[in-house]
Order: C-alpha cells, then sequence, then structure tokens
C-alpha cells in the first residue's frame, strides 16, 4: 500500500512539473540543410517573470541555429509565450536536440529531448544531364558605368591638359617678351619719347606739380641708370647722386644741376612744396640737354676685314 501510494505522488508531481511548458517539432528526418522548426510554447499568468533560453548560434556541436523569434498569444483564458528556433544539421547520423530550460518566477522548467536523424542526398547520376561549358559572355557596359570605373583616368587627364596649356600660355608669353625685348629702344630714344609723353599730359597747365617732378624724376632716373648700367629706379636720390659722382665722362656742372634736381623733386612729391612754373620748364629743357650730353655715340656698321689675320672690326670715322 505505501509504495503505491509512493508511485502516485510521484506521478503527480511530475505532471504538475510538466504543465505549463511545451516543445514540438515539425520533422525529425531531414536531409543534409534542410530546416526543423522547433517551437517552445510557456504559459503564464499576468506578473509572472519568464526567463527564456540565451541560445547562440547552435545548439550542438551538430546542430546549428538558423534564426529564432519570440512571440505571445494572450485571451481572456490564455496566456503564452512562442520562442520559434529554426535549426539544421550538416552532418549525417542520428542527433539529440538537447533539453532546454526555462524559469518561470522561481520555477526551473525544462522540455523534453528530440531524437533526429540527418540523411545525405542521393544523386542519381544514371539519368543525369552533362552540358558543355559556356563561352564567357561579353558584358555591356553604359555610359554611367566607363564614368564610374574611368573617372579618375579622365580627371588626370584634363589635369595633364590644363598644366600643359599653362605652361603653353607661359612659354608663348616669355617669348613674346623676348622678342619685345629685342626691339627695345635704345635709352636716348626711350628718353625722347617719355619726355614728349610728358609734355603732352600737361601737367604743370593743370597744377599738377607732383605728378609732373614724380614723372620727370622717374624718366630722368631711368636714363641715368641704363646709360652707366645700374638700379637707379630702386635707389635713393641721394645713392643715385653718390653713383653718378664717380663717373667722370659727367660734366661737374650736370651734377649740380642733377643735385639741385632731385632735391626740388624731393620737396614737391614728400613736403608738399611748390616750385615757380619758370624753374620747372627750364628743369624739364635741362632734361632734353643732359639727354643729349649723355648720349652714346652711334657706331656704323662698316665691318672691315683684316688683310693680315682675317678678323672683322668696324672703322670708326672720327673726322
Amino acid at each position: 500500500m505505501k509504495k503505491y501510494l509512493l508511485f502516485l505522488c510521484m506521478l503527480l508531481v511530475g505532471w504538475v512539473n510538466a504543465q505549463g511548458i511545451k516543445a514540438t517539432i515539425d520533422k525529425s528526418t531531414i536531409k543534409i540543410g534542410e530546416p526543423i522548426h522547433y517551437t517552445l510554447v510557456i504559459d503564464y499568468q499576468k506578473g509572472d517573470k519568464i526567463i527564456l533560453p540565451t541560445l547562440q548560434d547552435s545548439l550542438s556541436f551538430h546542430i546549428e541555429i538558423l534564426s529564432q523569434k519570440v512571440d505571445s498569444i494572450t485571451t481572456k483564458e490564455l496566456k503564452q509565450l512562442f520562442q520559434h528556433i529554426e535549426l539544421t544539421g550538416y552532418e549525417v547520423g542520428q542527433f539529440t536536440i538537447p533539453e532546454l530550460s526555462v524559469q518561470r518566477n522561481n520555477e526551473q522548467l525544462k522540455t523534453k529531448a528530440f531524437q533526429i536523424e540527418i540523411q545525405d542526398v542521393v544523386v542519381d547520376t544514371a539519368d543525369a544531364r552533362f552540358y558543355p561549358i559556356k563561352d564567357l559572355m561579353e558584358e555591356k557596359y553604359s555610359t554611367a558605368d566607363y564614368l564610374n570605373r574611368y573617372w579618375i583616368y579622365g580627371a588626370v587627364a584634363l589635369a595633364l591638359i590644363l598644366i600643359a596649356v599653362v605652361l603653353l600660355v607661359l612659354y608663348i608669353r616669355s617669348k613674346s617678351t623676348n622678342l619685345k625685348g629685342n626691339n627695345l629702344l635704345s635709352p636716348y630714344e626711350e628718353i625722347q619719347a617719355d619726355l614728349k609723353s610728358l609734355d603732352a599730359k600737361k601737367y604743370l597747365k593743370r597744377g599738377e606739380q607732383k605728378e609732373y617732378y614724380t614723372q620727370l624724376s622717374l624718366i630722368l632716373r631711368r636714363y641715368v641708370g641704363r646709360i652707366y648700367n645700374f638700379s637707379a629706379m630702386e635707389l635713393l636720390s641721394e645713392d643715385v647722386l653718390k653713383e653718378v659722382d664717380q663717373k667722370e665722362d659727367m660734366l661737374d656742372e650736370d651734377k649740380k644741376q642733377l643735385r639741385h634736381f632731385f632735391f626740388d623733386a624731393d620737396l614737391v612729391k614728400f613736403a608738399k612744396h611748390r616750385v615757380d612754373d619758370e624753374s620747372s620748364t627750364a628743369y624739364r629743357q635741362w632734361v632734353a640737354e643732359f639727354a643729349d650730353r649723355l648720349k652714346p655715340l652711334d657706331i656704323p656698321e662698316n665691318d672691315i676685314e683684316d688683310k693680315v689675320t682675317g678678323e672683322k672690326y668696324h672703322k670708326f670715322d672720327n673726322s
């Protein structure tokens, strides 16, 4: 009698523990890589705390998890939580889906284990048809495909073309400058043209003494610098005077007059000094005469060949 009661109690406890959790699979035999749908159902009440099993990418060494998701159904009579798991295997044989543990409040619930069989895929080679290997197919490219693939080459080519154009323009300009340089006026021709241009602007008649002395001073500096081959345009007036003081071919009177002119010109330009028109006209006349006195000698192009040495030289007639 006691043994019967003990056996009845064990059945009752097992039935109670089995309540509230259920696990099912849709098939127990599959081919390699074919999915098995495993469904775990847990009954619960409002306020219950459910902890589902934490699964990674496999249940065992031979059974892998493809996907998993959780769902629920709630009605007045029933509340259920579903965990859907998609399983598969890639080795032939019989394997076990292990028990899964779920915690409901302080109660530990477990599912039953399932035995599955994974079979190999049988290939019927008797009726198999073999086809020859197809030739390579040409892929047609659109304009957008070419742009996406070769735009970097186009950008580099465009940059090289721009660089070539810039270099060509610089080369043409340098050639043009050289050609202009070959046709430069002589110092004397240049000062005559500059004085003529200065007279045409009529600065003195308009009362613009500062501009008049600025331009006349530049004309004189440029001429002296070209005659004696130094940078008169970049020097102070005193430095220009020191340079010409060393020239023995310049008259002392011209050196003194040059000093007077620079002195008055600097006063007009920087100290707003006024010089009477008579003196200003006299300075203009002196600059023209000064240019005549410093004018280089014109040597005629009369090459003569030495009868002894055969060398050519210029004959200068000083008669």
